[in-house]
């Protein structure tokens, strides 16, 4: 069943651990503490997590606390392994509070039109990369797979809607054929909230920005060798096939 998330919580106050779910950050901490923190070398305790995010995390204070986290957990690329890393990062990606505009503004195939959306780049580390986006108003970020790494979407400025697909029995991407997808999550993406696309769940995404643009990373870590076939763009009947399992034609585009 599709997931619709339309809170607007202050971030200060709630997390999007995953689609449509939302507790407090700092109880969401507290329960990583006895199952991640406590056990990660390199990451300090709770209550001096706490104490330092206080009202939010910088950037620099996001790395920081991130990059051990995700060393520790990227290894299991299970799919109970991949939830884990992307709530886990997403639980501090949430309280980000400053995040710095890129120098640079790099257009992008991904638009539906040119010069709608475009990626710079944030310092990132090991294992993950941020991509940083930018969508003007009503613009659309076409559907795309994630074929090779897992990403977690955090809105920062304005709103955008989300949808994620799945291929029904599993994806084919040298199939040049028609095919179902399933449409799992359809959520507005506003400050703080949060989307995950791992390589089993969710691994479709496209954006649609609301009418004053938006802004937004994607915290984005390569779990296989990079394919050679290009991003595939997901083309998708705009009838759903059956409204009940939510799904739709779909067929794949490369560009």
């Amino acid at each position: 069943m599709t997931r619709i998330s339309n809170i607007v919580s202050p971030i200060g106050e709630q997390i999007e651990v995953s689609p449509g779910f939302f507790i407090s950050r700092r109880s969401l901490l507290a329960g990583l503490g006895g199952t991640l923190l406590g056990v990660m070398p390199g990451v300090r305790s709770i209550a001096a997590l706490n104490e330092e995010m206080g009202d939010g995390l910088s950037f620099e204070q996001f790395l920081a606390q991130a990059i051990p986290v995700a060393q520790s957990l990227v290894g299991d690329t299970s799919i109970s392994g991949q939830d884990k890393y992307l709530r886990s990062i997403a639980a501090l990606a949430s309280g980000l509070t400053d995040v710095p505009i890129p120098g640079k503004w790099n257009n992008t195939d991904q638009g539906e039109t040119p010069d709608s959306y475009r990626i710079g780049f944030n310092p990132g580390g090991d294992p993950f990369r941020v991509l940083h986006w930018r969508l003007e108003p009503g613009a659309i970020c076409r559907p795309h797979a994630h074929t090779y790494g897992n990403v977690v979407s955090i809105g920062i400025e304005g709103i955008v809607r989300v949808r994620n697909y799945e291929v029904v029995g599993g994806p084919n991407y040298e199939f040049d054929g028609t095919f179902l997808v399933r449409q799992t999550v359809d959520q507005l993406l506003v400050r703080g909230s949060i989307n995950l696309v791992s390589l089993e769940k969710n691994y479709i995404h496209g954006f649609v920005a609301g009418p004053d643009g938006a802004r937004g990373l994607d915290i984005t870590t390569p779990l296989k060798p990079r394919p050679a076939h290009n991003t595939p763009f997901l083309s998708i009947g705009k009838t759903p096939v059956d409204e009940f399992l939510n799904t739709y034609e779909a067929s794949w585009e490369y560009k």
